[in-house]
């Protein structure tokens, strides 16, 4: 398909919709039923890992992790402390955005609260952006078209009691920014002239993160009928509510992108111990001093009850104020570093997930040949991990890092080898013990991304678009949305393709 230079294009980004949970409240989403019959079936993946900051640098620039080098692995601890304290690094983006690129052609884009793009460039149009750390809310262009206070576009910062009050509160917030988004959206998209609308709106990641347990029966924190058991159904409808006043403002000639990152799902019931097959493998080494071990046995029990007793709020600012504390809780106390050659990575420290990775210490190894023999004997090993009352294969996948995305500049911020396993099963640190074990840590944040499940609807309110796959990355977004513009994406020299038939 091509387009004329005039083309229109609208984008609605919002974080974390699942397509599996789209499905299931569909009845109550009028717009998006509509807008799923005019689109032609397509199912998008995430990167890895389906972190929100990898995810929208991939859709923004066409570029895998390795390439654009927003990608960070490392323990959610201190994840939740640069979140907490720390801009992302827009740098790594600034220049090689879609909008960028249409810049350069003269394009006239409206871009609304992107994430990790704060503080704003200079684009040619609007760019409006937001800080994650403070309340800011900046716009490039000193003159907005319209009226209105940027600072109702501020979200809630820092985590939430988890006691009957804070979380109403917090609902009525969410509740209230999402809906000061969409009076902001729809002002910008009816007095402006433009080519290209981005809008953007994060809510729902955090939604899913703190409610999960709530809503779904199948959590096992799940506390039986309560208020909150609708709450994640609330903010798909003020999403398709968003949706439709947008839609409302645009022609047959428009051309529309309906997209997420990742989806949700129930964070991991069960962990799924590598350190200890590392351990039986001879590659990693326990200490026996009793005071490591003593500490990790305190580590466990503390996280054992800020996740029971909902005290991830206090968690959460001892972290902040005393972030030292992270490096005692990412990394077991008992492991005797000095003669290790591999282990976990640190993202599997206090909360569970279901991708991961291991890290080969090269220091103890001859040369690149051991190397790549420890790699294939650990891969050899960790392919088939039986569940031992089951029988099941708990590993989706596990391949070397270069075997993902190939080489690139940022390579090295992955670990030697990822690990996917399947869904309900994370990965554990624990180097003794049985290999499976409860997940304790689950209910501190239940919510927890998935790789497989974004949404993603691409259609013409006049028209259906054709497309030459079914499968799509989000990599391919940033490629897509030039060529709807008759603009050559393969000058670029991006990851993605264009999923436009020509």
């Amino acid at each position: 398909m091509s387009t004329n230079k005039r083309s229109k294009v609208l984008i609605i980004g919002i974080d974390s919709m699942d397509r599996l949970l789209l499905e299931q409240y569909l009845e109550d989403l009028p717009t998006f039923r509509e807008v799923k019959e005019k689109t032609p079936p397509l199912n998008m993946k995430s990167v890895f890992p389906p972190d929100s900051d990898t995810a929208w640098a991939s859709i923004y620039t066409g570029l895998y992790p390795t390439k654009h080098g927003v990608v960070t692995f490392v323990d959610p601890l201190e994840k939740s402390l640069k979140i907490q304290t720390e801009e992302s690094d827009a740098n790594k983006i600034r220049g090689k955005t879609f909008w960028d690129y249409l810049t350069k052609k003269r394009h006239f884009s409206v871009i609304l609260l992107p994430h990790i793009a704060y503080p704003p460039w200079e684009i040619n149009g609007i760019f409006v952006s937001r800080s994650r750390v403070k309340d800011d809310v900046k716009s490039q262009s000193p003159d907005l078209p319209i009226r209105f206070d940027l600072s109702r576009l501020n979200p809630p910062k820092g985590v939430p009691k988890k006691d009957t009050k804070t979380l109403r509160s917090l609902v009525k917030k969410y509740k209230e920014l999402v809906k000061n988004e969409t009076n902001f959206f729809e002002k910008m998209i009816k007095n402006t002239d433009w080519n290209l609308f981005f809008a953007y709106s994060s809510a729902l990641d955090a939604i899913q993160h703190y409610f999960w347990s709530y809503c779904d029966p199948t959590d096992p924190a799940y506390p039986g009928k309560n208020e909150f058991e609708t709450v994640i159904r609330e903010f798909y409808m003020l999403y398709d509510n968003l949706v439709r006043r947008l839609l409302n403002h645009i022609d047959e000639n428009t051309i529309v992108l309906i997209l997420s990152d990742h989806g949700h799902t129930k964070r991991p019931e069960f962990v799924v111990n590598l350190n200890k097959i590392l351990k039986d493998l001879g590659l990693l080494s326990t200490s026996q001093n009793v005071t490591s071990t003593t500490l990790d046995r305190i580590k466990e029990i503390t996280a054992y009850l800020v996740s029971k007793y909902n005290l991830g709020w206090i968690a959460s600012k001892v972290l902040r104020f005393f972030p030292s504390v992270k490096d005692v809780y990412s990394k077991p106390s008992s492991i005797d570093w000095e003669n290790t050659i591999a282990y976990t990575t640190d993202m599997s420290g206090i909360k569970s997930y279901t991708y991961g990775g291991i890290i080969i210490n090269k220091n103890l190894l001859k040369n690149v040949e051991e190397y790549e023999k420890i790699r294939e004997y650990i891969i050899n090993n960790l392919s088939f991990i039986l569940h031992p009352e089951t029988g099941e294969n708990l590993v989706e996948w596990v391949i070397k890092r270069e075997s993902l995305y190939g080489d690139g500049e940022y390579l090295h911020l992955y670990p030697d080898i990822l690990v996917q396993l399947k869904e309900g099963f994370g990965i554990g640190h624990k180097a003794t013990g049985p290999l499976i074990t409860k997940a304790h840590t689950s209910n501190i944040v239940p919510g927890s991304h998935r790789g497989d499940t974004p949404i993603l609807f691409v259609y013409s309110p006049d028209k259906k678009i054709n497309v030459s796959k079914k499968d799509v990355e989000l990599v391919d977004i940033a490629p897509t949305i030039l060529d709807l513009f008759g603009i050559d994406w393969r000058n670029y020299n991006m990851d993605g393709k264009s999923i436009l038939l020509r």
